[in-house]
């Protein structure tokens, strides 16, 4: 192969295994979409948000300092969520049969920015024992909390019921069938390109003067067979 490549080569390239790139794009499509549809359990996600706040009386005005208190209490009670002693109590009231590590695997806490509030997210290929899991260390926590810091600020938004879980958060399909298609077409196009570089066949005349290091002196056209009987 030359040690250049001009567009032109390029685009003759691709030209030339445009069945190989469709194949192998269509094959890498087809498996993803059948794993996708066929083979992956859904999974489901149950939601909790929870209010960190301590309480006041009608007549106090809120403090910005320990408003910010409380925003960077998010962060241990998110270590708290997770941490063993919890999720052991959340076995024990649900009976699973989940090592800690798997079970806080499917938790997830999210917060964002300088919001007191923070979700708990629960995913599980079972919607009725994500919400469970999360009703679970929702009402855990909260009387868990008041032992462990002696704080009393902590207040549910709102409860995940099975509801608003009834359909699943992935796998998603059609987005994973797109996904493979773009990933079919680059796979396909490095698979051409290496097989046109270690491709050490001579194609055109500038092949002959690279392997053979020779100028090339003139050029044998083929003809057919009617002007060889003229």
């Amino acid at each position: 192969m030359r040690e250049t490549l001009s567009i032109k080569d390029l685009f003759q390239m691709v030209k030339k295994r445009i069945a190989l790139i469709f194949i192998i794009t269509t094959l890498i499509t087809a498996i993803t979409g059948i794993v996708s549809f066929f083979i992956l359990s859904p999974v489901y996600q149950a939601s909790t948000q929870i209010l960190v706040n301590q309480s006041k009386e009608s007549t106090e005005l809120y403090n910005v300092g320990e408003i910010q208190t409380n925003i960077q209490l998010i962060e241990t009670y998110s270590e708290i969520i997770k941490s063993p002693m919890l999720l052991e109590k959340v076995k024990d009231r649900l009976n699973l049969d989940l090592s800690n590590s798997a079970l806080s695997e499917q938790i997830n806490i999210v917060s964002k920015g300088n919001s007191q509030i923070f979700t708990i997210k629960v995913e599980s290929t079972d919607p009725k024992l994500a919400v469970d899991v999360a009703s679970a260390i929702t009402d855990i926590f909260q009387v868990e909390i008041k032992a462990l810091m002696n704080v009393n600020n902590v207040n549910v938004l709102s409860k995940a019921t099975i509801g608003d879980n009834s359909s699943p958060i992935k796998p998603n399909p059609i987005m994973n069938m797109i996904q493979a298609c773009f990933a079919g077409v680059i796979i396909s196009l490095v698979l051409i390109f290496l097989l046109e570089f270690f491709d050490n066949t001579i194609k055109v005349e500038s092949d002959i003067e690279e392997h053979l290091n020779m100028p090339m002196l003139g050029i044998v056209n083929l003809m057919d067979s009617k002007k060889k009987r003229k």
